[in-house]
């Protein structure tokens, strides 16, 4: 399994429009990736224009197929023009028991 933190921040006057576009992709996600075991985008309380997002895949397949659905490229292609820069990734290996879940699949 394969877990993913990335950090952004948005433009003040595109944040509403970010919040909007993020909120319809954890919908797609979740309707139609049954291999992305958890895909949660939150929103500092201390920050307005701060944003995390938490994914676990079952595999890096299943990563890689995320990345390409229509709905995700539709979405990044406005949504990085809502941030101030760049986005901070980082891509974890799970540990522990739940860590197996979903590997042979």
């Amino acid at each position: 399994m394969i877990g993913v933190i990335m950090h952004v921040r948005t433009k003040p006057d595109k944040t509403q429009r970010f919040i909007a576009l993020t909120t319809q992709l954890q919908k797609d996600v979740r309707a139609n990736e049954p291999e992305t075991l958890l895909f949660q985008v939150m929103q500092s309380q201390d920050d307005p224009n701060a944003f995390a997002f938490t994914e676990i895949f079952a595999s890096a397949e299943a990563r890689d197929a995320h990345a390409r659905q229509p709905y995700h490229v539709a979405m990044s292609a406005e949504g990085y023009s809502c941030l101030d820069s760049g986005p901070d990734i980082h891509v974890f290996n799970l540990l522990g028991e739940d860590a197996d879940i979903g590997a042979s699949a």
